[in-house]
């Protein structure tokens, strides 16, 4: 605990006839920090860093400082470590119960600042400072969402893991104030097919989308080109995709825009055909779903086993060599008019058919395919007067010759 200082009463008075009011300060004379006490009060509980925000090095108090003075929305307190104008500190009471937020003005003497409190907190001589933590920091930066706020946490957790974010949004905001700029920084590439398909699509007319903003089309050869980009305080990597219903983004593709220069960066999108897809269901003649059973379509494709709920999704076409065999690598689906087959053991084969458009899910009506175990067909019925199979006609009894002879 910090001791009662007989030159507090000095001090408040000096303070009351100007200092806080901005009178005057280069005059004013406190009396010389102190360390603070490691140990805490034998009164309550020590706190632990789980409890509190920030965190503290091993043997060293959490707290960075203590309130000396406490006038109105104002204070001066003593911080041995030092402060930097506009810092942000956090303010516990006696109790180690967190109050609120306090922000560095300036100083006043060798560690001893005038601070001030945050909305309608009041501080009291004895309270503690601790540091604010980066967590709360970038909470605070991102919902300030000010250039000056990111660069102030960018300086005070150099090391981050938020800095990213920090940069990214540092980005949005110069696009929104001065984009497009010239001269500027540029990126230049293109989009490529990452994947073999069986028809020639264009890579013409293509939206290349850069971070949140809608950048640059395609030619007809799939190059694009993005200027004016502003000058950047901070590095900053963007994530570049497309926007078109035929293709998606076959791996991540990041561009690093280098921070307080002008850059001309090139990237290529190696992209994927978006699947066309069909989709449906397998049930027996009662309408339950049958599982493992074999579905393939006409033309050709990789073959599918529904699952435990009798359901299958085909997006693959088999490719065929010059011979007409199957290839090992096989190509997307495109919309076409298919026949989808399925079969299983134990049961007839059926079909269905299917108009499907490219680039998006297709539903297959339902196959319904009939048990068909001989063990387990009718037997067919027989009549049980057995005489009326084998009486005879009387004209044919009454020729001549041998008869058959009848048990009766």
């Amino acid at each position: 605990m910090i001791p009662r200082n007989p030159c507090l009463p000095v001090l408040a008075a000096i303070l009351g006839a100007g200092l806080l009011a901005g009178r005057g300060e280069a005059a004013i004379k406190v009396r010389q920090p102190v360390l603070l006490d490691d140990r805490p009060a034998v009164s309550a509980p020590a706190p632990s860093v789980s409890t509190l925000t920030g965190t503290r090095e091993e043997g060293r108090s959490f707290y960075v400082g203590s309130v000396i003075f406490s006038r109105g929305n104002q204070l001066v307190a003593e911080i041995p470590g030092g402060a930097r104008e506009r810092e942000r500190l956090i303010l516990f009471d006696a109790g180690f119960r967190r109050r609120g937020t306090v922000v560095v003005l300036k100083p006043l003497e060798d560690r001893v600042y005038l601070l001030q409190t945050l909305g309608s907190l009041s501080a009291a001589p004895g309270d503690r400072l601790a540091p604010e933590s980066e967590l709360e920091a970038a909470v605070r930066v991102l919902g300030e969402n000010r250039r000056e706020s990111y660069q102030e946490f960018i300086a005070l957790f150099p090391h981050s893991e938020h800095r990213p974010r920090m940069a990214r949004e540092l980005f949005r905001l110069a696009m929104k104030r001065s984009y497009p700029t010239f001269p500027g920084s540029a990126i230049e590439g293109r989009v490529r097919l990452a994947e073999t398909v069986g028809r020639e699509l264009s890579m013409g007319q293509v939206l290349v989308v850069l971070d949140r903003y809608l950048i640059a089309r395609t030619d007809a050869d799939g190059f694009f080109r993005i200027e004016g980009l502003p000058k950047l305080d901070e590095t900053v990597e963007l994530k570049l995709r497309v926007k078109d219903e035929k293709f998606r983004v076959a791996e991540e593709t990041v561009v690093a825009l280098v921070g307080g220069e002008l850059v001309e960066t090139q990237a290529e999108l190696p992209l994927h055909i978006t699947p066309t897809e069909l989709v449906g269901q397998v049930v027996d003649s009662n309408g339950a779903p049958l599982a493992g059973v074999e579905v393939w379509t006409a033309p050709y494709s990789v073959e599918a086993l529904t699952d435990e709920t009798g359901s299958f999704r085909i997006s693959r076409l088999k490719r065929l060599d010059a011979g007409g065999a199957a290839a090992e690598v096989d190509e997307p689906l495109f919309g076409d008019d298919f026949e989808v087959f399925a079969h299983r053991k134990g049961y007839s084969v059926n079909r269905s058919l299917v108009a499907a458009e490219s680039f998006q899910e297709n539903r297959v009506p339902a196959i319904q395919l009939v048990r068909q175990d001989p063990r387990r067909q009718p037997v067919p019925e027989l009549g049980l007067e057995l005489r009326a199979y084998l009486e005879i006609d009387a004209s044919f009894a009454s020729q001549e010759g041998p008869a058959p002879k009848l048990n009766r």
